[in-house]
């Protein structure tokens, strides 16, 4: 998928950057991201964001497979500016649909056409708590249906989402291969 896309986000971030409220870069694998989509397609008029995008490798795999408008939120310096470079070498059409933004997931502003927002395991709970709420301020300026799709969710972000907020967990989609399955390589649907 990368030669085709013309892009490059395959490495695993190991510069020891990564802190207890910044995780690490890791891609979600393209195998992974075929199941689920398969199962949970996306429409053309959504509106996506990745916080803690890296490179962007789920940008451009939606935009590609569903040509919707993607945006990044990326925080590293370094990790953004592959994503810019990504950008510019990418082979898709309607490159002026997809975004980065530099910048802290807490601090990033929700377009209030935005609809889907994807989260693996990016950040911290604090992080992620303040995230919501910006994406819950656009809900109230703009009421609309959206969606939370997290991949590998922490528990930590499960018990906020249940007990905390307004949002429904509609559907869990478990993906991978293989006897050793952890039971947490699932995306989880919230509504």
């Amino acid at each position: 998928m990368e030669h085709i896309l013309n892009i490059q986000t395959e490495e695993i971030q190991k510069d020891g950057k990564d802190t207890y409220y910044n995780h690490r870069y890791e891609p979600t694998p393209y195998e992974l991201l075929d199941q689920f989509f398969d199962e949970y397609p996306l429409k053309k008029d959504d509106s996506f964001v990745d916080y803690g995008c890296g490179p962007g490798r789920v940008l451009f795999y939606i935009h590609h497979r569903f040509h919707c408008e993607v945006t990044g939120v990326e925080y590293n310096e370094e990790y953004y500016k592959k994503c810019v470079d990504n950008i510019k070498s990418y082979k898709g059409t309607h490159k002026k649909k997809v975004h980065v933004c530099h910048c802290g997931a807490q601090d990033y502003i929700v377009d209030d056409r935005q609809t889907v927002f994807y989260f693996f395991n990016p950040f911290s709970i604090e992080i992620f708590m303040h995230t919501l709420s910006q994406i819950q301020d656009s809900l109230l300026r703009c009421p609309r249906e959206i969606k939370l799709i997290m991949y590998y969710p922490d528990s930590e972000y499960i018990y906020y989402l249940e007990n905390y907020t307004e949002f429904c967990l509609t559907k869990t989609i478990p993906v991978g291969t293989g006897s050793r399955k952890d039971s947490r390589e699932s995306f989880l649907i919230w509504q």
